[in-house]
């Protein structure tokens, strides 16, 4: 084997991929622009939730505790079930939109993972999948590794805002 990089490759052939090359094309997300841009800046950074401070000490030393008490298992698929219950009575008090909390509702990590989750339940290797652009960038490479072929519909104020479908 020779040394290449940071691959070994055998003498006489090409050198391995590294990652993959779909996944690869997140490269900077819109988030990590944003906060750059902030931090040169000295700017408010309107694109991502930064929290004020550390919150209120007393839910701080709560979240401690269930920490040092457990359960500290890996969560049901579909989420832990009194929060799944939380979020279907949230829906229900705040937009009147009854939710069966064991059926209707699934509680991820964050929003890029739940994207994930659902377009790659729902997209089939080589399926269209209509985006209009502008979009977030994490719909292009998620579609791509599900097999899905984009098709970008552009909106812009040359056209009003219209979809040209």
């Amino acid at each position: 084997p020779v040394a290449q990089g940071d691959a070994l490759r055998c003498k006489g052939t090409a050198a391995p991929q590294l990652g993959n090359s779909i996944l690869a094309e997140y490269g900077v997300t819109v988030f990590e622009e944003m906060s750059r841009l902030a931090a040169q800046y000295d700017a408010v950074n309107l694109g991502q939730g930064f929290p004020d401070s550390d919150g209120p000490e007393d839910i701080r030393d709560v979240a401690a505790q269930a920490l040092v008490l457990g359960p500290n298992q890996y969560p049901p698929m579909m989420g832990v079930p009194e929060l799944r219950k939380a979020v279907a009575a949230h829906e229900e008090r705040f937009y009147d939109l009854p939710t069966d909390w064991q059926t209707e509702t699934i509680v991820g990590s964050g929003a890029t993972e739940m994207l994930a989750s659902a377009l790659f339940a729902l997209i089939n290797p080589g399926d269209e999948v209509v985006l209009i652009e502008p979009l977030y960038d994490s719909y292009l490479p998620i579609i791509r590794r599900a097999g899905g072929i984009p098709r970008v519909v552009t909106v812009t104020s040359d056209n009003g805002w219209e979809l040209d479908m």
